[in-house]
């Protein structure tokens, strides 16, 4: 629950009282590997924050090819914000690439808690836009390099993801296939 704390209090100043009351809109939460959040074609009604673990979100194209859109490292919040705020079917997946530690917040809480005050209210505005700004910087920082650097960037900053989650995806992930990554990494690891 520490991470969870120290996010919060990185976007606001909270007291004791008031993290409390956050907190307690929360339910803790253990998943196992494999264990899926949401599917396809589901309505998702819960935000998740990954105390620890790792998150495959994917869809498929038109091919019926499963296509990676991100990769959540704890911590971090995850769910189908679309699905989640519009009350629509979910056009992707989230599975745990690992065993999971997570706090949900159901949409009933969150309508609690956004509803209660102006304060709440622009508080959840501010996890939203933070969250949203991260997937975005990862998704420009991906498409804007070329794949080999994209790979060096994983294995600097997110360690974990090589070591538990298949090639297939993480080839995925960095927009190129599973034998161009064989490749880079057989360069990469020979030099």
């Amino acid at each position: 629950m520490e991470a969870l704390k120290n996010f919060f209090s990185s976007v606001e100043h909270l007291s004791s009282k008031d993290m409390d009351f956050l907190l307690s809109k929360l339910e803790s939460k253990k998943v196992a590997k494999g264990t899926a959040l949401f599917e396809l074609g589901e309505m998702v009604k819960d935000i998740y924050f990954l105390e620890d673990g790792i998150l495959h979100r994917f869809n498929y194209n038109d091919l019926g090819e499963q296509k990676t859109l991100s990769l959540h490292e704890s911590p971090r919040f995850c769910t189908d914000l679309e699905s989640f705020s519009k009350a629509k079917k979910s056009t992707e997946s989230c599975v745990a690439m690992t065993d999971c530690t997570l706090y949900r917040l159901s949409k009933t809480e969150y309508n609690s808690l956004v509803n209660s005050n102006i304060r709440w209210s622009n508080f959840v505005k501010k996890i939203t836009e933070i969250s949203l700004i991260l997937e975005l910087n990862e998704t420009k920082n991906r498409a804007n390099k070329p794949i080999k650097e994209r790979y060096l960037d994983l294995v600097n900053r997110q360690p974990r993801i090589l070591q538990n989650v298949s090639l297939q995806i993480i080839a995925s992930y960095l927009g190129t296939s599973r034998e161009t990554l064989h490749r880079i990494r057989r360069s990469v690891h020979a030099a």
